[in-house]
């Protein structure tokens, strides 16, 4: 049962990293190129902490769940 929990996991796991690279770095920054968005250094410095921050919430996310699903299991 574990292996196949495993496997459901890991296919949700790689739909949303294929998802959401699709989306912040295709889809959002080709719209902005399509339409003619100038891009500005104050647009790039909010667009880097928004990345900066995205990168800080999903590694403390991946360093912090498994040790809680650890502690769950052991319940």
């Amino acid at each position: 049962m574990q292996e196949e929990q495993l496997s459901n996991d890991a296919k949700v796991c790689i739909r949303w990293a294929l998802g959401l690279t699709l989306v912040f770095i295709i889809i959002f920054p080709g719209i902005m190129f399509a339409t003619g968005y100038d891009y500005s250094l104050s647009f790039f410095k909010g667009w880097t902490y928004v990345s900066f921050g995205w990168l800080i919430v999903a590694g403390l996310f991946i360093a912090i769940r498994p040790i809680v699903e650890f502690y769950n299991q052991k319940e």
